[in-house]
C-alpha cells in the first residue's frame, strides 16, 4: 500500500527539517489533497475542511 499523503507529507517535514511555523500548514495542505483525491476532486470536501479550521482556529488565542 502506498503511504498517504499526510505520512509522506510528515516525511518531507522530517527530511528537510521545515521550521514550526510551516508545519501546520504542510500538514494542512496534505490533508486537503487527501480530500480532494477521495472525494473524487469534489471543491465542496475540501473547502467544508478548511472552513472548519477557519472557524475552530479562532477559538484558540496564540501565545507568543
Amino acid at each position: 500500500m502506498a503511504p498517504s499523503s499526510v505520512a509522506r507529507s510528515l516525511a518531507a517535514i522530517k527530511r528537510y527539517q521545515l521550521p514550526p511555523e510551516q508545519i501546520d500548514m504542510a500538514i494542512l495542505a496534505a490533508i486537503n489533497v487527501s480530500l480532494c483525491l477521495e472525494s473524487n476532486a469534489s471543491d465542496q470536501v475540501a473547502e467544508g475542511f478548511n472552513r472548519d479550521i477557519a472557524a475552530n482556529g479562532r477559538l484558540f488565542p496564540c501565545r507568543r
